[in-house]
C-alpha cells in the first residue's frame, strides 16, 4: 500500500512539475476538439431554426432558453468533479454527446417537428458543457504546478479561443453549402474522439464518501464549497471582481458594438460580423500574452490591468463625441474593443489561477463551478443594463462609453484596497494541494 501511495504522489508531482505533460496535453487536445464540436453544433442548430422559421424572436427565445441548464448545472458539476474521476465523467460526457447527436440525427428524419427537438437538443447539449467545464477546469491545478498554474489557464484559454473561432467560422462555411446534416456527422466524430482521448488521461484522485445519499451530499458540499469562499476575503474579493469585469467590459462590447453599428453609423450587419470577429481574437491575445509572462503577472499587477482596459475604450467615446467619420469610428470601435477583450481575457485567466491557487484540492470542483457561474450572471445582467441603456442614449452613446470608464476606474480602486486588505491579512492566502 505504501508504495502505491508514493507512487501516485510521484506520478502527481510529475505531472504538475512538467508544463507540457502527457496528461495536460491530452487534456488540452481533448477540449480543443470538444469544443470545436460543440462550437459548429451551437452556432448551426439556431441559426437553421432560424432559416426554417424566419422568426427572430423565436431565435432570441430559444437562445435565452438554451442557456438556464447550462448555469443550473455548473455547480452541479463541480460537486461532480471533486467526487469521482474526472477523466471518468469527461469520457461520460463526450461519449452521452456523442449518443445524443446520433439520435438527433434519427429523430429529425421520422418527425417534422424541428423546432422542439433543436430547443430539447440544445438545452441539454448546454447541461452537459455545465457539467463538462468545471470538471475541465478542475483538471487543471492537478496537472500543473503553482508556478505553472497561470501559464497552463491561458493556454486552456488560447486553445478553447482558437477552438471556438474556428468552429464558427467552418460552421458558417458548412452550413451555406452542404446544410446541417454533414455539421452533425462532424460534431459526433468530434465528440467521439474526446471520449477515447479521456480513457488515456492521468489525474490524481482521491475518493470521497459517497454513501450519505444524494441530498446530503448536494447540501454538504454547497455548504463546504460557500463555506469555504465566506472566510476566505482573496477567493471572495477575486469572485466579485470577475463578476463586475463580465458586466461592464464583458458585455458592453456585446451590446454596443452591433448597435453603434447598425444604429449610429447606420452600416450594414455583414460589419458587425466583421467587427465582432476581429474582437473576439482579442480574447486569444489576452491568453497569449498571459501566458508568456506567466508567474510574472503579480497579484499587485491585477489593479494596473484594469485601469489599462478600462482606458482602451476612450478612443471610442472621443470618436462618438466628436463625430468623427463613420469608418474611421468603426475602426477605434472594433480596435478598442480588441484591446478591451484582451484584457479582459488576461485578467479573467489571472483572477481564475488566484482563486485555484487558494482553494484546497477536495474542494476545487466545487469552488470553480460557482466561479465558473460568475460570468454568465453578469454579463445576463450586464446586457440587460446596456441594452436599456443604449436604447436611452442613442443620441449620446459616448455618455456610456464614458461611464463605463468611471465604473471600470472604481472596480481598480476596489481591487487594490481589497488585495491589498487580504494579503496583510494573516492566513487568508492558502496555496493549498493537497
Amino acid at each position: 500500500m505504501e508504495k502505491t501511495i508514493n507512487s501516485t504522489t510521484a506520478e502527481m508531482e510529475l505531472n504538475t512539475n512538467k508544463f507540457w505533460s502527457r496528461d495536460f496535453s491530452l487534456l488540452i487536445g481533448g477540449q480543443f476538439i470538444s469544443i470545436f464540436g460543440n462550437m459548429i453544433l451551437s452556432f448551426a442548430l439556431p441559426l437553421y431554426l432560424l432559416y426554417i422559421s424566419g422568426s427572430a424572436t423565436l431565435f432570441g427565445l430559444v437562445m435565452g432558453l438554451s442557456s438556464i441548464p447550462l448555469l443550473i448545472m455548473s455547480p452541479i458539476g463541480g460537486m461532480i468533479a471533486d467526487r469521482f474521476k474526472k477523466q471518468r465523467v469527461m469520457f461520460w460526457l463526450d461519449a452521452g454527446t456523442t449518443m445524443l447527436i446520433v439520435g438527433y440525427i434519427a429523430a429529425s428524419g421520422l418527425t417534422t417537428a424541428v423546432a422542439p427537438i433543436i430547443v430539447i437538443k440544445l438545452m441539454a447539449l448546454n447541461a452537459i458543457q455545465g457539467v463538462y467545464m468545471p470538471t475541465a477546469n478542475a483538471c487543471v491545478p492537478f496537472l500543473a504546478s503553482g508556478k505553472n498554474l497561470v501559464s497552463a489557464n491561458s493556454a486552456v484559454t488560447s486553445i478553447n479561443t482558437i477552438s471556438g473561432i474556428g468552429g464558427m467560422a467552418i460552421a458558417g462555411v458548412l452550413f451555406a453549402r452542404f446544410g446541417l446534416m454533414p455539421i452533425l456527422i462532424v460534431s459526433a466524430i468530434c465528440f467521439a474522439i474526446t471520449a477515447i482521448m479521456d480513457l488515456v488521461i492521468r489525474v490524481p484522485f482521491k475518493p470521497q464518501d459517497n454513501s450519505v445519499g444524494i441530498v446530503k451530499i448536494v447540501k454538504g458540499d454547497l455548504s463546504q464549497a460557500f463555506g469555504f469562499i465566506k472566510t476566505q476575503p482573496l477567493v471572495k474579493r477575486s469572485m466579485a471582481l470577475m463578476f463586475a469585469l463580465s458586466a461592464t467590459i464583458g458585455s458592453i462590447f456585446i451590446i454596443g458594438a452591433p448597435v453603434i453599428i447598425t444604429q449610429y453609423l447606420d452600416m450594414g450587419m455583414h460589419f458587425v460580423g466583421i467587427s465582432q470577429s476581429i474582437i473576439l481574437i482579442g480574447g486569444l491575445l489576452g491568453g497569449i500574452i498571459t501566458g508568456l509572462l506567466g508567474s510574472k503577472l503579480k497579484n499587485s499587477s491585477i489593479t494596473i490591468m484594469i485601469v489599462t482596459t478600462g482606458i482602451t475604450i476612450i478612443p471610442i467615446g472621443l470618436a462618438l463625441l466628436l463625430n468623427a467619420p463613420y469608418f474611421v469610428t468603426y475602426i477605434t470601435m472594433t480596435a478598442s474593443f480588441l484591446l478591451a477583450m484582451a484584457g479582459i481575457a488576461a485578467l479573467n485567466i489571472r483572477i481564475l489561477s488566484m482563486i485555484q491557487g487558494a482553494t484546497p484540492t477536495a474542494l476545487m470542483g466545487k469552488v470553480v463551478s460557482i466561479v465558473a457561474m460568475l460570468p454568465f450572471l453578469g454579463q445576463a445582467i450586464g446586457q440587460l443594463i446596456y441594452g436599456v441603456a443604449f436604447e436611452q442614449l442613442s443620441q449620446a452613446p459616448f455618455v456610456i462609453i464614458f461611464g463605463t470608464t468611471g465604473i471600470i476606474a472604481v472596480i481598480a480602486l476596489y481591487s487594490r484596497r481589497g488585495f491589498e486588505t487580504c494579503n496583510n491579512a494573516k492566513g487568508t492566502v492558502l496555496v493549498a494541494h493537497g
